[in-house]
């Protein structure tokens, strides 16, 4: 605003006195003034302006995660709405109640304690439980095992965004919290922390029954932390069964020992586990878990003498399942979703850590135009896109894919590919870790479905056209994408010293880029191939069969990855030398299908020449597998038995 203006405006000092000094200054001091006040208020709408962005940023994060949470509930587990609470559960007493200055009080107290289910403050369940012998875990951990009958009560009460909890009735009557983790169709886990002031069962000694010896039944009431005990009037142990008189059943039996008290005075011993109650008659029929069979059991669910050290390759024994946790059913579905491990029992509510994902970044993140949600998240480098020309970023851009492979709901890999062009038709070359099977390293798995993903938003099915698993690279082809820029992998071979590894992340499609150097291959790869040439790029799992490319965007090879601190990538030459040997390979819509209506792939070896029978193979392609981990759950190493070899004379 001018001073003439301002003249006009009438916001001139013209007061009668005012030396032509002082008016240069007040009119000096006004344009000031008015300068600050606009950019004030221009600053204050870049703000609202950029909060509101922010907000619509967030909105759109959160209606994405909604719908995915949605569509994984449709597919895996979906819990029912809270329904009106019925009453509260009220405990029954059984037996007798045994004084705490009686000697079998002391033999009994602490081999037994409650375990009690709640909805907030609201009992749904209490039972009995037997506190286990101490595991090896760095962190100290109490376990107790008892009835499966309180898993049918948890998962009978689940709800949405339920809350449920475990708590553990000591012996001196303090209440803690617990975990309810592996259980079968008889018994189940809980797990507490700390090590607490509990007797272990000793399970290794079985124990037998002499005619004038009491056998007795023993629980303990949540509330009150009363011990009680009942007599049985007569057992069946062939069939694991006994009898008590009259209607006296209560849930405190349940997960409680079933012990002899010998005449002798000499204690107790333990006999068996109650599992669970039918009525007969006039009399209450029980059936119990014998400790021989207990003593199974527990090892079978590897609580006693764990065979890991840690939880890689860690899978569920045979006909043991593991609850999922109040507030985490949407993880166990993301979980079942992406194809990984199930966690462990108290990994979840530790914030045990999944490692080697297909999630994650690598070297500098770059979003695609329109990323809807904000800024594209921090890699691991910087600096790396502006090495290359914005037309060479763009052309990567629109040729490097993500890949996804299906078994069913479940995905089964992912990886990176790129777009080339070979026989007039577009492909993709991408890993053969894609579709090589688990179980059978030297074949691919014919029943998984392939998903191509270019961002923003171009989704298409791919279809496995032909594959070399000595190289370990596949062919995919693709129809129907849109405004692509194809590689031409057929040209001169690039010599570059300097170059990137490109990856699209499996999540959201974003770019990720790394800066390396070509060196000389030595031995700090786990991958057998000669043929393989290493880079200085760090990598993760999802840049996978991406292109490694040279300041040009020239493609160099293809990217494998194994956990190292380098990455090697399969040259070129090796690629193009065996596409150029595969002779008359018909175009997609003419291959032969098969009896089940798919695509037959052609399997070559490294000069182009079909593979006719399967061969074994002597290039290994390992990828490192998915696992949980938490350091304080491992086996702690002091407590591994030192195991002597041979004696030499």
């Amino acid at each position: 605003m001018t001073a003439k203006t301002l003249r006009n405006k009438q916001r001139i000092d013209r007061t009668p006195g005012v030396s032509r000094e002082q008016g240069a200054i007040n009119r000096k001091n006004k344009l000031e003034s008015s300068k600050r006040s606009s950019d004030g208020t221009e600053g204050y709408r870049r703000a609202i302006k950029h909060l509101l962005k922010l907000q619509s940023m967030e909105a759109a994060l959160v209606d994405a995660e909604l719908k995915r949470c949605a569509a994984e509930e449709e597919l895996f587990f979906k819990l029912p709405d809270r329904v009106v609470p019925g009453t509260t559960f009220e405990e029954k007493s059984f037996g007798y109640s045994v004084p705490s200055d009686q000697k079998i009080y002391q033999d009994l107290s602490s081999m037994v304690v409650s375990l009690a289910l709640f909805d907030g403050d609201k009992m749904l369940f209490a039972c009995s439980g037997i506190p286990l012998p101490r595991g090896n875990s760095k962190l100290h951990l109490t376990r107790f095992v008892t009835s499966a009958h309180l898993v049918e009560e948890f998962n009978k009460n689940r709800y949405k965004d339920d809350q449920l909890r475990v708590e553990v009735c000591l012996p001196d009557r303090r209440t803690i919290n617990g975990f309810l983790g592996l259980y079968d169709k008889d018994i189940a886990i809980v797990t507490s922390f700390g090590l607490q002031a509990v007797h272990p069962v000793d399970l290794d000694v079985e124990a037998t029954v002499p005619p004038d010896d009491r056998v007795l039944a023993v629980g303990r009431a949540f509330k009150s932390g009363s011990l009680m005990t009942m007599d049985l009037l007569g057992g069946d142990m062939v069939n694991n069964t006994w009898f008590v008189d009259g209607q006296n059943y209560s849930e405190a039996v349940l997960g409680g020992p079933l012990v002899v008290e010998t005449l002798n005075g000499s204690g107790v011993s333990f006999l068996g586990m109650n599992l669970y109650c039918c009525n007969q008659c006039a009399n209450e029929k029980y059936n119990f878990l014998p400790q021989k069979l207990l003593h199974e059991r527990l090892k079978h669910f590897q609580i006693l003498n764990p065979k890991q050290l840690h939880f890689r390759e860690y899978l569920l024994p045979d006909g043991v399942s593991s609850i999922v946790p109040s507030g985490f059913v949407r993880t166990i579905n993301r979980m079942k979703s992406l194809g990984y491990p199930l966690p462990p029992p108290l990994m979840l509510e530790l914030n045990g850590e999944l490692l080697n994902s297909f999630e994650g970044y690598f070297g500098e993140v770059r979003a695609w135009k329109g990323y809807p949600f904000g800024y594209p998240p921090v890699g691991s480098e910087k600096c790396v896109w502006e090495h290359l020309s914005k037309k060479v970023v763009t052309n990567i851009s629109r040729r490097v894919v993500s890949l996804a492979s299906f078994n069913g709901p479940s995905r089964f890999f992912a990886c990176t590919g790129l777009l080339i062009k070979w026989n007039m038709h577009t492909f993709v070359l991408t890993s053969a870790s894609l579709v090589r099977s688990r179980l059978h390293h030297e074949k691919i798995d014919n029943s998984l479905t392939i998903e191509v993903f270019l961002p923003p938003n171009q989704r298409v099915s791919g279809t496995l056209e032909l594959y070399n698993l000595n190289y370990n690279f596949a062919i995919v082809s693709v129809k129907n994408l849109h405004a692509i820029c194809l590689e031409d992998i057929f040209n001169q071979n690039p010599k570059a010293s300097k170059v990137v590894a490109v990856g699209r992340d499996a999540d959201q499609g974003l770019l990720m880029g790394s800066i390396g150097e070509v060196k000389h291959r030595n031995k700090e790869t786990k991958l057998n191939s000669r043929d393989l040439k290493l880079s200085t790029c760090r990598i993760n799992k999802a840049g996978i069969g991406g292109p490694l490319v040279d300041f040009d965007g020239s493609f160099v090879g293809m990217n494998f990855y194994e956990g190292s601190k380098v990455t090697p990538f399969l040259p070129k030459s090796k690629i193009v030398n065996a596409l150029r040997g595969v002779k008359n390979f018909p175009p997609p819509l003419e291959r032969c299908l098969s009896y089940k209506g798919f695509v037959v792939p052609m399997q070559i070896n490294n000069k182009g020449t079909p593979v006719l029978k399967a061969q074994k193979m002597k290039t290994r392609w390992p990828v490192p597998e998915p696992y949980w981990y938490h350091g304080a759950l491992d086996v702690d190493r002091y407590h591994v038995p030192m195991l002597r070899g041979r004696t030499l004379h």
